[in-house]
């Protein structure tokens, strides 16, 4: 806690004043548009090793203005350098702006709104989830067939079949992994007043979340309907988190809130680190706990942290995940999701909206304006 309430004093004051006058709608195209452009972003460079790093992230210096100002500089969409792989580009050597499995597992959440009447529960989520080979333009259906077995056994038992299917638990061998962050941040938006509807309906629609997965990927749903609102800022996102906690995992009998626990080592690194970059990479590098990089606990912590130590700057934040490397389109997703709930679309250059964008309807015939038709047209029938 002590983490949270140094964060509040930091915060400069120039990033509260930018979530003030947008409106409600804004709020959330930006969080759509911004968890796009972080997926499509962090994609080809997704588990490249070693990352390329520039002079900021590799020398002893403390950040500064400067030092922001030029990693800003650098944050830009790229084309991806590999062959299409089922959980991330389906586009061998696709054009910049192009997005993974985070952001096509988002299209199916909204094709679950659209084919079901707004009705949003498990079993529609699931079925959409089976359905979704169909909605693809054929040339992606092998994909989709690539990508979906261990997601279908969890996916069927969810739905009551028990013909290739196997119990939800053993899904990634019961990892708690970050999976349920893919689809489920456009919840937010659906309910952005009550934020403890949005973490339990998070909470009910992700079969595939595992143990602490549960709770950690609820709160950070959480965390962005409170962005949403009028006053939506980081300090009351991770407030919000903190605290909405319907299920009572912060009084659970001799064991510490894991969430908590890796929000506050967030901050932890972050002011260890010291203003220097190379410091924080190394810190969360030996001390993340992570066997495979996209547990639930990194995204929240890799996201904090260097939110943090680039001074709630925006794009440097953003080029700083990139250079910090593993699972970058999972940890930039996210990333992009908060700045553009707190700051709105333009946070990000139009170029860079733009692409992904059109990256998107050209290979699936989707945009982030069908995603907000959609959330207005339900904005009253979601299953409240």
């Amino acid at each position: 806690m002590k983490y949270l309430l140094l964060l509040l004093l930091l915060l400069p004051s120039r990033f509260f004043a930018m979530a003030q006058s947008l409106s409600r709608e804004e709020k959330i195209e930006g969080m759509l548009i911004g968890s796009a452009i972080g997926d499509a972003a962090g994609g080809p460079v997704e588990f490249v090793y070693p990352p390329v790093r520039s002079q900021w992230t590799t020398t002893g210096e403390k950040v500064n203005e400067e030092a922001l100002e030029g990693l800003a500089s650098l944050f830009r969409l790229s084309s991806y350098p590999k062959e299409w792989e089922p959980f991330a580009q389906w586009e061998s050597y696709a054009p910049a702006g192009t997005i993974t499995d985070d952001t096509r597992f988002k299209i199916i959440l909204f094709n679950c709104l659209k084919n079901n009447d707004g009705l949003l529960t498990q079993k529609t989520f699931a079925q959409s989830v089976l359905d979704f080979r169909e909605e693809l333009p054929e040339k992606y259906r092998d994909k989709y067939d690539a990508w979906i077995p261990e997601i279908e056994y969890a996916t069927r038992w969810a739905l009551g079949e028990r013909d290739n299917a196997y119990p939800v638990e053993r899904i990634w061998g019961g990892i708690p992994t970050m999976e349920g962050q893919m689809p489920f941040l456009p919840v937010a938006a659906i309910y952005p007043g009550d934020p403890e509807w949005c973490y339990r309906k998070t909470y009910e629609l992700g079969y595939f979340d595992n143990g602490v997965a549960k709770d950690m990927n609820s709160a950070l749903v959480a965390g962005l309907a409170r962005a949403l609102q009028p006053d939506g800022s980081w300090e009351n996102l991770e407030e919000a988190m903190r605290t909405v906690d319907p299920y009572r995992y912060n009084q659970t009998l001799y064991v510490e809130r894991e969430l908590v626990k890796w929000m506050d080592k967030a901050h932890e690194f972050t002011h260890r680190a010291d203003k220097n970059i190379a410091s924080l990479f190394l810190i969360m590098e030996k001390e993340l706990q992570t066997n495979y990089w996209w547990e639930s606990w990194v995204p929240i912590v890799v996201v904090l942290a260097v939110a943090e130590i680039a001074a709630y700057h925006p794009l440097a934040s953003m080029q700083i995940i990139m250079e910090f490397g593993h699972d970058t389109d999972s940890y930039a997703q996210v990333l992009g999701a908060i700045l553009g709930a707190i700051h709105g679309p333009e946070v990000f250059p139009a170029e860079i909206r733009n692409a992904v964008n059109l990256q998107m309807k050209k290979q699936f015939n989707q945009d982030v304006n069908d995603w907000l038709e959609l959330l207005q047209k339900y904005d009253n029938e979601s299953g409240r």
